[in-house]
């Protein structure tokens, strides 16, 4: 299995936290994307190229405990769904007392552009890839983030 974890930058992003902690113990690919719409929706898109079988991406949602599970996203007024199975991910998250929560609102700004984007090019392109888009807490909501990485690193594992 070919596997890109993706998220965005910033010192105090937990999207960012995360993936320094999976990025120590996990081979795979590891993607930070820049906060701008344009550049990180051409890095993810330059990455999709590689034919990936799975593509998570991440973002931080303030005001939450909760992770939430993006079934789409949307841009001027056309909508794009995901293929991507979540009932396993979901399993582990809540094994681990995370309450995981599917969601048809990645929000409207660079979240929910990157995320369409990605969903746009893989249909403009006909890739086979799965693409998931996975909103975690900021990271004063987040009790223990070394907890969280594992959670998803076990669930990588299971792909």
């Amino acid at each position: 299995m070919k596997i890109l974890i993706a998220g965005f930058e910033g010192n105090n992003n937990s999207a960012k936290i995360l993936l320094d902690n999976i990025k120590e113990k996990y081979n795979e690919d590891v993607l930070y994307l820049e906060n701008d719409f344009e550049v990180s929706s051409n890095q993810i898109e330059e990455k999709l190229k590689e034919e990936y079988d799975y593509v998570l991406i991440f973002g931080q949602k303030p005001n939450t405990k909760d992770i939430y599970l993006e079934n789409n996203a949307n841009l001027n007024g056309i909508e794009l769904v995901t293929d991507y199975y979540y009932g396993v991910l979901r399993e582990k998250l809540e094994d681990n007392n995370y309450k995981a929560i599917s969601s048809c609102d990645a929000g409207n700004y660079l979240c929910n552009n990157a995320f369409y984007r990605a969903l746009d090019f893989k249909q403009n392109n006909k890739l086979k890839t799965k693409i998931a888009f996975i909103h975690i807490p900021t990271i004063d909501n987040i009790e223990d983030i070394e907890k969280l990485s594992n959670a998803i690193l076990n669930y990588i594992k299971t792909l």
